[in-house]
């Protein structure tokens, strides 16, 4: 071989690369950037849980479809913590049950004052009924502020094991599949000299 270089057209390598090569680099490019967008929308999803905690709003994922359609299943709930004294009926607030400490979101349907205490009935928008126990609050309690439709979901997912997984795996992968849309691109064009 002679030490001359040889200049390769875009449209030379194309032609010699062909149809079949084309559609297998173009699939693994797709599924490399594919996957590093999910992996960037999981990124996302928990940036903006934690920015909004810096921001002194409290996050919870919405479980149950007591309080639909005003939140629906699935949801990220942001809520920020207002003093007892400041709740009216109508706010929706999230709190630990008395009965079973499990933590509800729910509409005050009713506020009295017993021996100094701020008793609280509340109920889910789509229940036909209040809860079956009043709340007695004191101090601080986190009172809606906005939520966000199906994020919830995704923000779940991203603190799970196979979301933390597949938050380390899925930018890996994506990485080697564009990778390798770049070698075989270098394969199938390495006769053109």
């Amino acid at each position: 071989m002679s030490g001359r270089s040889v200049s390769v057209s875009p449209a030379a390598v194309g032609a010699k690369e062909g149809k079949a090569g084309v559609w297998p680099r173009r699939l693994l490019n797709a599924s490399g950037y594919l996957a590093l967008a999910l992996a960037l929308t999981l990124l996302a999803s928990l940036l903006t849980v934690a920015a909004t905690n810096l921001l002194g709003y409290n996050s919870f994922v919405i479980y149950s479809g007591s309080m639909q359609p005003t939140v629906k299943v699935g949801s990220l709930l942001l809520t920020r913590p207002v003093d007892v004294e400041d709740l009216r009926v109508g706010d929706v607030i999230t709190y630990r049950s008395p009965g079973n400490h499990t933590t509800l979101t729910h509409r005050i349907v009713s506020i009295r004052q017993e021996d100094g205490d701020w008793v609280f009935q509340t109920k889910g928008d789509a229940n036909p009924e209040p809860d079956p126990r009043e709340v007695i609050l004191r101090g601080q309690v986190t009172k809606m502020a906005f939520d966000i439709p199906y994020l919830g979901y995704v923000v779940d997912f991203a603190r799970s094991t196979a979301g933390i997984a597949l938050f380390l795996l899925v930018p890996a992968a994506g990485l080697v599949l564009i990778q390798a849309g770049k070698m075989w691109r270098v394969r199938a064009t390495r006769g053109v000299q």
